[in-house]
């Protein structure tokens, strides 16, 4: 560390927004070198918070957004690589003004359901971050679900049915098909890959405490289940678990990054604003473990 910056920790302040979910960091300047220190405080902070926001950080390179998410561990390749920044293609871009080949607006970045990202693959992303880069003037929220506070409510009979629950992970499940971006659905279609195993409650490899964990646009079916009857299984856990005392809708300043727990999360996206204002969000993922 270069002895002539000051470290962020001396001016780190972490608050909480809700009991159960999120906290706000300020005091942080990410274009300067981070001690070890803070950034073990950062990761505990995620962990135990679900989703973290740091404040303040407009001022950020592309190249030092991308250094900042490193912080949080080792990046890995969004799926979705369609819309990537210059130069650096681990850090993708969701942006309402992307147009498709016809000149409509594009389908990147608008799942407004509730999910955890990549199930699909075997070693999922244990960490979303998501920077403001351009921001409306209001609405736009990224919403998180703590499941596993979620889970620790739930009645003992039905956490007893769904723990040994499986469900099988493709691209894209087949009740999504008629829905899908056209890139999405044509690597869905010629895929030969055998859909990804995972437990529908997953246990916190950091924490040892369990959440309940799924992306039902991936989800092919829970196994003993039909497509249909998995959808709308999921669709029932989703309604129950995803109570206002265990979610926050962030919504974002110019600057924010805000980081995920995947292992203990859902998010959606928010498209309750002006849509002729920009919302341009950069996003990176850190590799995480084979859920367990």
């Amino acid at each position: 560390m270069n002895a002539s910056l000051p470290s962020a920790s001396q001016s780190m302040n972490v608050t909480k927004v809700k009991p159960n979910i999120g906290a706000i960091v300020t005091g942080v300047d990410l274009s300067r070198p981070i001690d070890e220190a803070t950034k073990k405080a950062l990761h505990a902070a995620v962990v135990e918070n679900v989703v973290l926001v740091i404040r303040d950080q407009a001022h950020l390179t592309s190249a030092q957004v991308q250094a900042a998410g490193e912080i949080f561990g080792e990046l890995m390749e969004d799926q979705n690589r369609r819309y990537l920044v210059d130069g650096h293609p681990l850090i993708s871009v969701l942006d309402n003004f992307h147009k498709d080949s016809e000149g409509k607006p594009a389908k990147v970045g608008k799942n407004a359901t509730w999910h955890t990202d990549h199930t699909n693959q075997e070693f999922p992303p244990k960490f979303t971050m998501l920077y403001a880069v351009a921001v409306p003037d209001k609405g736009g929220a990224t919403s998180v679900c703590n499941t596993r506070a979620a889970y620790e409510s739930l009645p003992e009979n039905f956490k007893q049915k769904i723990n040994p629950m499986k469900t099988e992970n493709t691209l894209l499940s087949s009740a999504r098909f008629k829905i899908a971006n056209p890139d999405v659905l044509k690597a869905q279609l010629s895929s030969t890959k055998l859909p990804t195993i995972q437990p529908l409650v997953r246990t916190h490899p950091e924490t040892g405490t369990k959440a309940v964990w799924f992306h039902k646009g991936k989800t092919e079916k829970i196994i003993g289940m039909t497509p249909e009857e998995t959808q709308d299984f999921l669709q029932e856990i989703t309604d129950t678990i995803t109570q206002p005392e265990f979610c926050y809708a962030h919504e974002y300043q110019k600057g924010d990054l805000l980081i995920v727990d995947n292992r203990a999360s859902l998010h959606k996206a928010g498209f309750d604003y002006d849509h002729s204002q920009q919302r341009r969000l950069y996003r990176m993922l850190v590799r995480g473990d084979r859920p367990y």
